[in-house]
């Protein structure tokens, strides 16, 4: 607490959070808590002032709780049974499924109901052939209006509560062209309206398709269009991050917005160009719709250089504790964002474990030797230390990942500001022919590489189950892998494999537990049944024959095999028609 204080009240007030977010207790409890709770620490505050730590952690925590309370979405939904008339504006562009692009929008009425408190958020579906929303215009139109349902199984990624962390309720469905409407615009919806008309400039490039969807995607944080294909191989490969605004970027982007501002800036003034810098670098996050990385990124790119300019020592550790205080101060459900924990925990990695992965390389001969081993010990920090998470929800890791980062990762450099640049160029003056020509060479190359990764099948490994249990444990273990590579003592080898052992026996217990279940189960999928039948690490699904397998099989049956720990299952399509049910060990499940 005494060494890193502020990082030590992020952890206390993110814990407070989290108790909140498990704990379901109506309104005129958490007060009574609350108040009772808070005036207790005050009090023993100045009974126990030899205890200022514990009882800062304590009030932390505390305050943690409050303030989710206060950000925690009330579930009452209203039920509308025909189409309603409605106002809105445009919030936000989402990704674009094959029928339909998709937005979030605000409705700020509906025709003859009072009942409804309004605005309130949404998502609004409307078919792609379709003239596309903006931000300068407000929109009514008749719409279905039904509220975002449940997932049907309970080991099925839960949509309604992930959009109700952004306060997002409902869904809107209609096939008509809502009319425009006047509305008096404020300056976000200039930005947001601004950097629209940038993304179209893009779109009418004579960039390549993939071309085009990169340079939205690196540089203005848009992947709404990218082609999935696309988008998988980034995954595959591990360089989902290369493609994400993330911290790379904006210290590459602010990077490059000093040596401008440092060179058209009188020797004399130079202190000040750090501070200019700051504001750019600040506008730039406001313009593409600052997403949890970006403004961490900026959030600690300012205590750094205001650290710098007031001739204190930087601290790392003290960046990620503002900048993470900063954000879940103006929102905790940010708390649970999977960009949140990634971004930030891979900061940390690199904080814990990339000076220890550095010693143990071959001492740096020049620059150049410096630079990659740099790359290769940042790279395997972030990777471990993310490791755990990235199993826990997607449950997938590729080895070639490590390989593909150390040799991306080098070009992200060029790439970046040669992207800033086309970004720029086509914002602003128009399109120069031989340049975007040298872009899109490089670019469609550039994911060509990717695809190769993306495509070496034998090092990518899927459907791997990771429990909560065993993510902290594992977790624990890395904690105590900084020790065991600096130190290489006794002490520390002991206590690593203790946990290691822990993290065996905790995982041969699940997987026995699981393989010891039997199970003829009935699975919703959409308005239709479907049937399991699973003995040991063995599944067979039986669904009727009008629905689209590759579907179930991706958003129902990975899901299934990845809870229950199984490594083979097995499908079987039926006719409906010809079946009324499935009996099995003298249970029968109907199909209507």
């Amino acid at each position: 607490m005494k060494k890193q204080p502020i990082f030590c009240l992020f952890i206390a007030f993110s814990t407070g959070v989290l108790i909140r977010d498990e704990i379901p207790l109506t309104d005129l409890w958490i007060v009574l808590i609350l108040t009772f709770t808070f005036l207790f620490l005050v009090l023993l505050f100045f009974i126990h002032r030899s205890k200022k730590a514990v009882l800062f952690i304590l009030l932390f925590i505390n305050i943690g709780f409050i303030t989710h309370s206060l950000y925690t979405r009330p579930n009452d939904l209203r039920t509308f049974e025909e189409k309603q008339i409605l106002a809105f504006h445009v919030i936000k562009k989402l990704n674009s499924t094959e029928k339909s692009k998709r937005y979030i929008v605000a409705v700020i009425g509906i025709k003859d109901e009072k009942q409804v408190v309004v605005p309130f958020n949404a998502v609004l579906n409307v078919p792609k052939h379709l003239a596309p929303l903006d931000f300068k215009h407000a929109y009514s139109g008749k719409f279905y209006v039904n509220a975002i349902q449940s997932p049907q199984n309970n080991y099925q990624f839960n949509y309604r509560k992930y959009m109700q962390r952004n306060d997002v309720l409902y869904q809107l469905y209609s096939n008509e062209e809502p009319a425009a409407l006047k509305k008096e615009t404020t300056i976000t919806d200039r930005i947001k309206q601004k950097r629209l008309e940038v993304l179209q400039n893009i779109d009418m490039s004579t960039l390549s398709s993939k071309s085009k969807d990169f340079l939205k995607g690196i540089v203005l944080a848009d992947r709404t269009d990218m082609e999935a294909e696309v988008s998988q191989d980034f995954t595959k490969s591990g360089l989902i991050h290369f493609l994400a605004i993330s911290g790379t970027h904006m210290v590459i982007i602010f990077w490059l917005l000093k040596k401008v501002v440092d060179f058209i800036t009188p020797v004399r003034y130079r202190k000040g160009t750090v501070i200019v810098s700051l504001l750019l670098i600040w506008c730039f996050a406001v313009f593409i719709d600052y997403g949890s990385s970006v403004v961490r990124s900026c959030i600690m790119l300012s205590v750094y250089y205001i650290m710098v300019l007031l001739q204190r020592k930087p601290d790392l550790l003290h960046s990620i504790g503002l900048s993470g205080l900063a954000i879940l101060l103006f929102d905790t459900q940010q708390l649970f964002d999977i960009g949140f924990q990634l971004s930030f925990l891979a900061v940390f990695g690199i904080y814990w474990l990339n000076q220890p992965i550095l010693n143990l390389l071959p001492k740096a001969k020049n620059a150049f030797q410096n630079f990659m081993w740099s790359v290769v010990s940042i790279t395997f920090a972030a990777q471990i230390i993310t490791l755990p998470l990235v199993l826990h929800y997607f449950h997938q890791f590729s080895i070639v990942s490590i390989i593909s980062n150390l040799i991306i990762v080098p070009l992200s450099e060029i790439v970046i500001i040669f992207s800033l640049f086309m970004t720029l160029m086509l914002g602003g003056i128009g399109e120069i022919y031989w340049i975007s020509s040298v872009y899109d060479f490089l670019i469609v190359n550039l994911l060509e590489l990717i695809h190769f990764f993306a495509e070496v099948n034998f090092l990518f490994f899927e459907d791997i189950p990771m429990s909560l249990s065993e993510m902290l444990v594992l977790f624990v273990l890395i904690y105590l892998l900084r020790a065991l590579l600096k130190e290489r003592s006794l002490k520390s080898m002991l206590q690593a494999t203790s946990i290691l052992i822990l993290f065996f026996i905790l995982r041969l217990g699940l997987n026995f537990y699981y393989f010891s279940q039997e199970e003829f189960l009935e699975h919703q999928y959409l308005s239709q049944k479907i049937f399991s039948v699973k003995k040991h690490d063995r599944v067979v699904f039986y669904l009727p024959e009008n629905l689209n397998k590759n579907k179930v099989e991706k958003y129902l049956v990975k899901s299934y095999v990845v809870s229950a720990r199984i490594k083979n299952y097995e499908i079987i399509q039926f006719n409906d028609k010809e079946f009324s049910g499935l009996k099995y060990r003298n249970k029968i499940k109907f199909v209507k």
